[in-house]
């Protein structure tokens, strides 16, 4: 949001009149500086920072399963079919962490235990109406579907957790200009999950992951919140923009493209706040730099009020 600072009123024998022109040249000027989106130009207490936490604030080793179905019955039969499949969607081995790959008896078919990029790349590949999660929906009777199990990454390891020293000191600094700050994490926060095999296992990411960052001195003021591989955007909307009182300024830090368009398609310009990009890349490999935003938008344009079309068309700039 823009702010002017305005000169001291002065006499009237020192008020300049216009012509046309030079009044046409000020209302572009006003137009192009109101559609500006200007990081932290919003008072700090009026932005709100949303981190996501896997290779953004810390570097962790949680994988997530998936298992792929087709017509309700998986796909896979063996350790060397669920290669074959990988290298076919781009992944490689790289891409596994610990157990690999397994058999699921109850389930007659091979998983993958993939780390969460990986994850994120097979999200693009299959669409979200395809993407099953066990214990909340199981895989269509009809059609292909990708089944995936987060309990591998109920909990986060403090003790192997790595700090991002760029997004935690972006964090601090947030949290000491008055900001509110909250994780939004893909991950479940609490409660239970359910995995391949139906056995049912307790999340405690919200504890682990704030225990890490109070730790780092850099704990948020609003917490975490976990969406369970769900739209971010839409949780974004949800906690901050619905109510009475929405933030100037939105900013955003994930290293994933996915969940950066999710934001970029659920939020820009279509609140009443500017948004701001910071990913995706690799925060620990200065690939994304939380001090410099990939992108920005202007907040949604309210009918009410400030008419910019009308000023638009004062000032020559559209016609109609």
């Amino acid at each position: 949001m823009a702010h002017y600072s305005y000169p001291r009123r002065q006499s009237r024998k020192r008020l300049v009149s216009l012509n046309e022109s030079q009044f046409r040249k000020l209302i572009r000027h006003i137009i192009r500086e109101e559609a500006k989106a200007v990081p932290g130009d919003a008072p700090p207490d009026e932005q709100v920072h949303v981190f996501d936490f896997d290779d953004t604030l810390g570097l962790t080793l949680n994988a997530n399963g998936v298992m792929l179905y087709n017509n309700g019955e998986a796909v896979h039969k063996s350790e060397e079919e669920v290669r074959n499949w990988m290298k076919k969607v781009g992944l490689s081995s790289k891409d596994l962490l610990d157990p690999g790959i397994v058999e699921i008896p109850s389930r007659k078919g091979y998983a993958a235990y993939v780390n969460s990029a990986a994850l994120a790349k097979l999200q693009n590949v299959y669409p979200k109406e395809q993407q099953k999660v066990t214990g909340v929906s199981e895989p269509s009777a009809e059609g292909e579907s990708l089944l995936i199990d987060f309990t591998p990454s109920s909990n986060t390891d403090t003790e192997t957790t790595k700090p991002i020293k760029s997004t935690i000191d972006k964090l601090k600094q947030a949290n000491a200009q008055g900001s509110d700050t909250i994780v939004i994490t893909a991950r479940k926060a609490s409660g239970q999950g359910t995995d391949f095999h139906g056995n049912k296992i307790g999340a405690t990411n919200e504890k682990d992951m704030m225990d890490f960052l109070s730790a780092q001195g850099a704990a948020t003021t609003k917490g975490v919140m976990g969406v369970s591989g769900q739209n971010k955007g839409d949780a974004i909307i949800d906690k901050f923009v619905k109510g009475d009182d929405p933030p100037e300024e939105i900013h955003f830090y994930d290293d994933l493209t996915k969940n950066t368009n999710e934001v970029e398609n659920a939020v820009a310009e279509k609140v009443p706040a500017e948004l701001f990009i910071y990913g995706p890349g690799e925060f620990a490999h200065g690939k994304a730099d939380p001090n410099k935003p990939n992108k920005s938008f202007p907040k949604k344009v309210q009918k009410e009020g400030f008419e910019i079309s009308r000023w638009a068309r004062l000032a020559g700039l559209i016609k109609g």
